[in-house]
């Protein structure tokens, strides 16, 4: 059999059907926004990583190393699509969590549920501390 940079061609196959599995169920688990680039470097912060480790992004991009064919990166932020249009989602500062918060006042948090709309309104602060979401 030939051999591809050092590999053998069944190597080589078994490399590239484990890469068409792994990106997939990636994107499955974070139902995010997906990209691969084939020039990535399985380096992230001065750390190296090896095939099929992953890592976090400060973007929020839980990436996997698939080298040497590059790295695949998917969008691990879930965000909500379904709450009342007085509400709105934002970001934690330096962390990948999100909230739902009423606009206007990002103190308090939205929830479309009569059972749990007690928070809304109410003199109970929320907030851990001032523009900070609870999570």
């Amino acid at each position: 059999m030939g051999r591809l940079h050092g590999w053998s061609l069944f190597d080589f196959l078994n490399r590239v059907f484990l890469i068409s599995m792994l990106l997939p169920c990636l994107a499955t688990y974070t139902s995010g926004e997906c990209y691969f680039n084939a020039k990535g470097t399985c380096e992230y912060k001065s750390q190296v990583f090896g095939f099929g480790e992953t890592w976090l992004t400060k973007d929020c991009y839980q990436c996997i190393c698939l080298k040497p064919f590059g790295v695949g990166c998917c969008d691990d932020g879930q965000q909500p699509v379904d709450y009342p249009e007085w509400c709105e989602v934002i970001r934690k500062p330096d962390t990948c969590s999100v909230a739902v918060v009423m606009r206007g006042n990002n103190k308090i948090p939205c929830i479309d549920n009569p059972i749990l709309n007690h928070l809304h309104g109410s003199e109970k602060q929320a907030w851990k501390e001032p523009n900070d979401p609870l999570f």
